[in-house]
């Protein structure tokens, strides 16, 4: 109900219509995971310098459909953006889809310093942080160790591969697998 009213309220603060879409119920079942690579962990003066973001069907990410973006002068001309247009082109390609990631607060934050003087609201999808859905899976108790929520420590875990080179696009695909080994049952 609380995020129903949220939405209600963003929905009359949002200065560009062509960004209504982000209040449509999402029918589509899917989620998607998002990094992203920044000069700083200052959300304040970062540059956003690469998004990455992999729809997530079923129990299948979709890494062939995935939307990679980076900015700035150093990236290759082909792919090189603004960070604004960048983030705005993320908003498209997400829609209303909840989105998943590790230390997803800090992205997302980026992105709605980007993106809100430019539509009027921040980033309304629903959140999934995977160390969460990893401390409730882990959670501590009697005899039990408290959860190691390092996004390696939960990878080794849980059994899943390695991370190989950090990066936006090895983070994605690693906290979509997460997800996926953690997410509850689809009811």
């Amino acid at each position: 109900m609380l995020s129903d009213l949220r939405k209600s309220l963003n929905r009359r603060h949002l200065a560009d219509p062509a960004y209504a879409f982000l209040f449509d119920e999402d029918d589509s079942g899917e989620s998607v995971a998002l990094a992203v690579a920044a000069s700083s962990f200052d959300v304040g003066q970062a540059d956003l310098l690469e998004v990455v973001a992999i729809p997530i069907r079923g129990n299948r990410l979709l890494t062939s459909r995935r939307l990679h973006l980076r900015t700035g002068p150093s990236a290759p001309d082909a792919a090189s953006r603004d960070q604004e247009q960048a983030a705005l082109d993320l908003l498209r390609f997400v829609g209303a889809r909840p989105l998943v990631g590790y230390y997803l607060t800090f992205a997302v934050a980026l992105i709605d310093r980007l993106v809100k003087p430019r539509i009027g609201v921040q980033v309304p999808n629903p959140m999934i942080e995977v160390s969460s859905l990893y401390y409730d899976h882990h959670r501590p108790s009697a005899g039990r160790p408290a959860a190691d929520l390092r996004f390696d420590a939960i990878l080794r875990d849980l059994d899943l591969p390695e991370r190989g080179t950090p990066g936006p696009l090895a983070d994605a695909v690693s906290s979509g697998l997460i997800y996926l080994t953690l997410r509850p049952p689809a009811a």
